[in-house]
């Protein structure tokens, strides 16, 4: 059985990363259990033409404003997840915290491209997986990994989630995590 269940977190890779796929990533544990894990990277957009509206063009939809699309991890990329503020709900969604859920099905979709949609969203293609044990090893820098493939965690909140792109998304769950770490000590 797991210790500590990581489903809502955000999880930031360690500076030292060497693997350009998760190298200044932040992932999203959308699901955590005995049999593994399941994480989206949210930080890195496509840097393509590949975008929200490129997406919903292929399936008969338009958004108005376009929205960068995320690689969200290696498997299953041509796999689209929405990660959500849960204003918008439908019987599919996920719920991961108390106000962020995720939505993988064309519902979601055409609730954006009608402007009914959640508040707050990120469009993610792909997601990465880890086997039962990694997840926790790597968080852990335990054998036989290195503390340059750990990960800094924190609650995954909107603000951090939806609120932060890029590299400035990486420093924040680094920095929360650290300040998180030293008000316990406390």
């Amino acid at each position: 059985m797991i210790e500590q269940n990581y489903t809502g977190y955000l999880l930031a890779a360690h500076p030292k990363r060497a693997d350009p796929i998760l190298r200044r990533g932040t992932m999203l544990v959308i699901d955590h259990d005995d049999s593994g894990a399941i994480g989206l990277q949210i930080n890195k957009p496509y840097t393509s033409s590949v975008t929200l509206n490129s997406v919903m063009k292929n399936v008969g939809l338009h958004v108005e404003n376009d929205q960068a699309l995320y690689n969200g991890g290696p498997e299953s990329t041509n796999r689209i997840h929405i990660i959500h503020t849960l204003d918008w709900f439908s019987s599919t969604t996920n719920k991961i915290t108390d106000q962020i859920g995720i939505s993988s099905d064309l519902s979601v979709l055409t609730a954006i491209s009608l402007d009914n949609g959640p508040t707050y969203f990120r469009a993610v293609a792909g997601f990465t997986r880890w086997l039962p044990g990694h997840i926790e090893g790597e968080i852990l820098g335990e054998d036989p990994w290195a503390i340059n493939h750990s990960w800094s965690f924190v609650p995954a909140d909107p603000e951090t989630v939806f609120g932060y792109t890029d590299i400035d998304q990486w420093h924040k769950v680094i920095s929360d995590s650290s300040r998180q770490q030293v008000s316990s000590w406390f």
